[in-house]
């Protein structure tokens, strides 16, 4: 079973995507910051991380950076949204850490699932 993070500041973003990660057969871990992801990461095998770029203590820019050192397969979906920035511009930052696809908030689940079982796909 593959393992997918879902890093996001927001309770109901997070309980959203697991509800629909779980119910493709995922497992899904949870992180409210950028620091629980990290640490996270470092207990656990994460096949893809879904990281909002917007993060308390960690921004989610400086995750994937962290992230990416320690192994450089690591696999991410960026997601930003809700800020008083152009969303689609901040997430054409999370580009430059060859991110698997980057959503805007509200999440399209339906696109976002086809983007993580192709991303998984063995």
């Amino acid at each position: 079973m593959k393992t997918i993070l879902v890093v996001d500041d927001a309770p109901m973003i997070r309980e959203l995507l697991k509800s629909v990660l779980e119910a493709e057969g995922y497992e899904v871990v949870e992180a409210a910051d950028g620091e629980e992801a990290i640490h996270i990461c470092q207990e656990t095998k994460i096949d893809l991380s879904i990281i909002d770029i917007f993060l308390p203590k960690k921004g989610g820019l400086q995750v994937m950076g962290e992230l990416i050192k320690a192994d450089s397969s690591h696999k991410f979906i960026a997601i930003s949204g809700g800020e008083a920035f152009n969303p689609e511009a901040i997430v054409e930052l999370a580009k430059v850490y060859d991110v698997v696809d980057t959503f805007t908030k509200p999440i399209d689940t339906r696109k976002l699932l086809n983007v993580v079982n192709k991303a998984l796909a063995d």
